[in-house]
């Protein structure tokens, strides 16, 4: 099958049908006839829900948001790691980090694996991570050391104040500061936001950013005391508890992310927010309450309470993560009726096998190509996702510009790894 007077485009009579459907009657106008030179779709099928519109050019300009807010994070860090490493020596310090480095990574890779199905943008993640490591970490570090100070001279007890700061002060201030970060990636970035695993995502990395600088902090210290304490620290908070941060966080990031994608207001953040923060300072405050607790008390309270409540968690955000294929797959519908999918891409999107393959194949056409591919992915799944949204609660506007980029994204990675597979094909078949 061809299109007169052409070849057929690489893809065969999957790709002639896609193109069919878009390049119909009206492909090039829109309705009242003006020839705009943009492709247009028709009516959905019975049941569809996809919109109807023209993809407009918008303007490219400079992530500022992402810059400003990185920059700001950087330098968190580099003035908390330097003041470490005035106390504690250049050597050590640079030794804790990479021993803090492993846990890091380790929490990273399951929240990744988490957001597998619709990775959220590397700029905006990058953003959470150094808020929690370095804004929310030297915000907190300094506000926490003031109250402890204040506290112990009021009452004349430093140990039991320390007690009292951890167990109460500590969780609010910190999980304030973390889920700030959160807040603020909502209201510059709103329309990155498309399901609750994305709150969890966000506030994941910016609690793993704040425990990576935290843990630093508590190595040395340890450290200064010797090799043995310095183990015991590590296997407590690099083995027993990378996640406590991240956890506690992402309570915040679930109530944030639901008023984006749950409710129909736009300011519903102001009071979901805190109904989140407050879960928060409780899964954290009861983790700091082990610190106040004897050794036998501290290993009982840790495997009645914490375990089976990590345990709970990790176990909902994969339950959910899975359920997030389907979620998607729904969502695309629409768009495999109206013609801007076909089934199988749908299916290269949305099922383990189908993304492992296409990937396989689209390598075969090089970097570029494999590189399309995976963006081809991710921006049919934020389709899919956006498109139950607004379902649910209504069009969006910003939501909506944002899917004319996707859709203008998606038909270039389309054409990018199809034209490469087609190279890669040809050029196999001479030899």
């Amino acid at each position: 099958m061809s299109i007169e007077g052409s070849p057929s485009p690489w893809g065969g009579p999957g790709e002639d049908y896609r193109l069919s459907r878009i390049n119909g009657p009206v492909a090039t106008g829109d309705a009242s006839g003006k020839n705009t030179g943009l492709p247009a779709v028709g009516e959905p099928g019975p049941g569809g829900a996809a919109p109807v519109w023209q993809v407009p050019r918008r303007r490219r300009s400079l992530p500022w948001f992402e810059i400003l807010f990185i920059g700001l994070g950087v330098v968190g860090v580099a003035v908390t790691v330097a003041s470490y490493a005035l106390t504690g020596g250049i050597a050590s310090t640079a030794a804790m980090a990479a021993l803090a480095l492993v846990p890091l990574l380790f929490v990273l890779a399951l929240v990744s694996y988490i957001d597998r199905w619709e990775p959220e943008p590397l700029w905006p993640r990058l953003v959470s991570l150094v808020w929690g490591a370095g804004v929310a970490a030297l915000a907190a570090s300094i506000v926490n050391t003031a109250m402890l100070m204040n506290v112990a001279q009021v009452t004349g007890d430093y140990e039991g104040s320390l007690a009292v700061i951890a167990v109460t002060v500590a969780p609010m201030v910190e999980e304030f500061l973390k889920g700030l970060g959160v807040v603020i990636i909502i209201l510059w970035r709103r329309t990155n936001i498309n399901s609750l695993l994305d709150g969890v995502v966000y506030a994941g990395y910016t609690g793993a950013g704040f425990a990576f600088v935290e843990n630093i902090q508590y190595f040395l210290d340890a450290q200064g005391t010797g090799q043995a304490a310095l183990g015991v620290t590590v296997f407590l908070r690099g083995v027993l508890s990378p996640f406590v941060h991240p956890m506690a966080t992402s309570f915040t990031g679930l109530a944030l992310a639901y008023a984006v994608v749950g409710t129909k207001s736009r300011w519903s953040w102001l009071w979901l927010g805190p109904i989140g923060w407050v879960a928060a300072v409780f899964v954290h405050g009861l983790w700091n309450y082990l610190s106040t607790a004897g050794a036998l008390s501290w290993f009982t309270f840790y495997l009645v309470v914490e375990v089976p409540l990590f345990c709970c968690w990790v176990g909902g955000l994969l339950v959910g993560s899975a359920h997030e294929a389907r979620r998607i797959a729904h969502g695309l519908v629409p768009y495999v009726r109206t013609g801007w999918l076909l089934p199988a891409e749908s299916m290269m999107v949305t099922t383990r096998a189908g993304r492992k393959s296409s990937r396989k194949w689209a390598a075969s056409g090089g970097k570029e190509s494999a590189r399309a591919m995976r963006t081809f992915q991710t921006t049919a799944a934020s389709l899919g996702l956006d498109q139950l949204i607004m379902t649910r609660i209504g069009p969006q506007t910003d939501r909506i510009a944002n899917d004319h980029d996707l859709l203008r994204a998606l038909g270039e990675s389309r054409r990018v790894f199809l034209d490469a597979t087609r190279r890669a094909s040809a050029q196999t078949g001479l030899f």
